[in-house]
């Protein structure tokens, strides 16, 4: 008898130091990734962000660091952020619910809903979600500074009725926030009820996502962190000038914390189920991964989701496991979720302070998050942004001086009452000069980068400001200019 209790006693204390170890180890292994990201913070210049680690079917690291506004309050779990184009893969769920109500068919037209939606190009709800239906990416961003209200998501589509396509639907995947918008007024035409109710109800509420909010003004009266921007390098509070409209909510406007995205993930990664709550099938759950559009080498997109293989994820000997990802990125707000799979592991970062020229490097704390979660080490992913974009700001400021100082150095010579060939041909030059500069920011550097003034304006404050200022100093001066040298020519050719 005293054997056997004995050898309980050693099975106990055993069990017991194998605990501690691994407790000791985690926590090891959390203050690593806890230093890893405020290292990225100090270095990226921002103030604060939430971190949510799921592992195995459960929440294994769940912190917040720096502040969530310029009172100084700290982030925590708890704190909602603008989840930006997070707020694809929720509306994903959403409509997937309503596949599996039998309320919409995957393979049917959108017009079999919307009537009036395109009536001569039949769009499948399939291609929106897999975003091939060929609505432009720059008229879904410009969408974005629409006026607000109640019935804006509806307003907001009912434009689109008659735009032209990028492609037909379903040859070419592009990036448009307008096929999960589109999505989302489906949602409310098939359920009777406003998206962001239904999301409240039929999302929100199961997941005991309590900090995750459809409404701004109860986010922002619920402690939302602040919307953080970078203004010429000093961190500001942009809270008032942040565009927000409900005519974007389905794939840009829900606000939510860490902790409740972490309840999100568990959903995904657990076959739809969260706890006691089946949010949706197993099936449903890898439709919604299967990715069918390639974006690009090793990419490809699914519903809501971007898949890819994460080959610095693989261990020794084994292939690279499959990741799949999105990014949510907005006036003060940058973040990314990370999901593997294979290793039921899933990271969600959300920061409070974006890079207006370097956003990849803020993205891409999330991946080496990722790797370190996995015991592995992280990568220090460098910036994807070309050399002219990192210095966009610099470049602009040295552009608005050189032009101002020319201004100084052109009035001067203007009110000279000698004129020579030499001032022709300098005005000539500097009228070329405007020209080209104005035709490249115009035609060439705003387009590529899917924007306008407008939405630079808003989105990048003072890369806004400085594009202003040089489109004034290009066209608007340079054109007084001209005129004006034009008059000095004739009033010398006169005498």
């Amino acid at each position: 008898m005293k054997s056997k209790v004995a050898l309980l006693v050693t099975l106990i204390g055993l069990f017991l130091l194998t605990t501690a170890g691994h407790a000791a180890q985690a926590d090891e292994h959390n203050a690593t990734i806890d230093a890893f990201i405020e290292e990225r913070m100090e270095n990226l210049n921002i103030p604060g962000a939430a971190l949510a680690i799921v592992r195995d079917g459960q929440i294994v690291h769940l912190t917040g660091y720096g502040v969530a506004n310029e009172n100084g309050d700290p982030v925590t779990p708890q704190t909602p952020f603008l989840l930006a184009s997070l707020s694809k893969s929720v509306t994903a769920v959403a409509v997937m619910q309503l596949v599996e109500a039998g309320q919409i068919e995957l393979g049917a037209p959108v017009q079999q809903y919307l009537p009036w939606f395109l009536p001569d190009t039949p769009i499948t709800v399939r291609q929106l979600l897999h975003q091939t239906s060929g609505l432009d990416e720059t008229q879904g961003y410009r969408r974005n500074l629409e006026p607000d209200g109640p019935n804006v998501l509806e307003q907001s589509i009912r434009q689109l009725a008659d735009t032209e396509l990028n492609h037909p639907p379903g040859t070419a995947f592009v990036y448009s926030n307008s096929n999960y918008d589109v999505l989302g007024l489906l949602i409310e035409t098939v359920t009777g009820q406003s998206y962001g109710n239904y999301i409240q109800t039929h999302l929100f509420t199961p997941l005991e996502m309590n900090n995750s909010f459809t409404s701004l003004t109860e986010a922002r009266a619920a402690g939302m962190s602040s919307a953080f921007y970078p203004f010429f390098g000093r961190q500001m509070s942009f809270d008032g000038w942040m565009p927000y409209t409900r005519a974007i909510q389905p794939s840009a406007g829900l606000i939510g914390s860490a902790e409740d995205m972490a309840h999100f993930v568990l959903a995904q990664l657990q076959d739809g189920r969260y706890q006691s709550t089946q949010l949706l099938s197993p099936a449903s759950i890898e439709t919604l991964h299967t990715p069918y559009p390639a974006t690009g080498p090793n990419v490809a997109y699914a519903m809501g989701w971007a898949v890819w293989s994460f080959d610095d994820a693989a261990w020794p000997g084994e292939e690279a496991p499959t990741a799949l990802s999105h990014g949510g990125e907005w006036l003060g707000f940058s973040n990314l979720i990370v999901l593997i799979p294979e290793y039921d592991l899933g990271v969600v970062v959300l920061l409070n302070g974006p890079g207006p020229t370097n956003g990849s490097a803020f993205s891409n704390i999330a991946f080496d998050v990722a790797l370190l979660a996995l015991g592995l080490e992280a990568q220090h992913y460098p910036p994807q942004e070309d050399w002219l974009t990192r210095q966009l700001r610099s470049l602009s400021v040295a552009i608005v001086l050189l032009l101002l100082l020319s201004t100084i150095v052109v009035i001067r010579r203007l009110r000279r009452p000698a004129w020579s060939r030499r001032d022709s041909w300098l005005y000539i030059i500097l009228a070329l000069i405007d020209l080209v500069l104005a035709g490249y920011l115009l035609f060439i550097r705003l387009p590529n980068a899917k924007s306008g003034v407008s939405l630079t304006l808003r989105f990048q404050p003072d890369l806004g400001l400085l594009l202003l200022v040089i489109l004034l100093l290009t066209l608007g001066w340079g054109l007084v200019r001209s005129l004006w040298a034009v008059w000095r020519w004739r009033t010398s050719c006169a005498v």
